[in-house]
């Protein structure tokens, strides 16, 4: 199946062609694309349609979390502090549970500032540790995220085969006024409209 590289060739495109979004993103029409976090990520990881500073930063922060749990281990085996295993069990929890589409993400990275500073204060090593590493956790999966996703949004409005590609993949079109388009149904003056009953009608 040939790959489609021109709007005008998408099915249920909310535009005429690649120059009327472009005149709409520049007018702040449209809002953003909607892509998947992990699509976004992991095109970021591999450099597809990215920068390879991008890709080479996106590693590095993957790999950050593997460091701070080895580096918490490492602290808990020098001190000999045994009931930092108690906090052990939150490293992998933090780690699936850090999400941007966690809404308390950024209320828990706060709290663990507050944490950690407390810890730095009062001379307690051990939560000092265990708060150092939950930070980086939170704070690289809160960030890696985003980064890509903004980037690979940044980089549809200038490629138009890569929109092509995104559309065909379930992403979606989200307009200022409320409207959402997909490529088989669509939100439209907060009614939800699919093409296909569209038809029959």
């Amino acid at each position: 199946m040939q790959k489609i590289k021109t709007i005008e060739k998408l099915d249920n495109f909310p535009f005429q062609n690649f120059q009327e979004l472009k005149k709409a993103e520049n007018e702040k029409i449209v809002v953003w694309i909607g892509i998947d976090w992990g699509v976004s990520l992991k095109w970021a990881h591999w450099g597809i349609y990215c920068p390879k500073r991008l890709m080479y930063y996106t590693w590095f922060l993957a790999i950050l979390p593997w460091l701070s749990l080895i580096g918490f281990m490492i602290f808990l085996i020098i001190t000999k502090n045994w009931r930092l295993l108690l906090g052990l069990p939150l490293l992998p929890i933090s780690f699936f549970i850090s999400h941007p589409s966690f809404k308390l993400i950024n209320r828990v990275l706060t709290v663990l500032v507050i944490v950690f500073a407390y810890g730095f204060r009062a001379d307690k090593w051990w939560l000092l540790a265990l708060t150092t590493a939950l930070l980086i956790i939170w704070w690289t999966r809160s960030i890696i995220y985003k980064q890509a996703f903004r980037h690979l949004i940044h980089a549809a409005f200038k490629h138009e085969d890569l929109l092509c590609i995104l559309w065909n993949c379930g992403s979606s079109i989200a307009f200022f006024n409320g409207n959402r388009y997909w490529k088989d149904f669509k939100i439209e003056d907060g009614k939800y409209i699919h093409y296909k009953d569209k038809e029959k009608h």
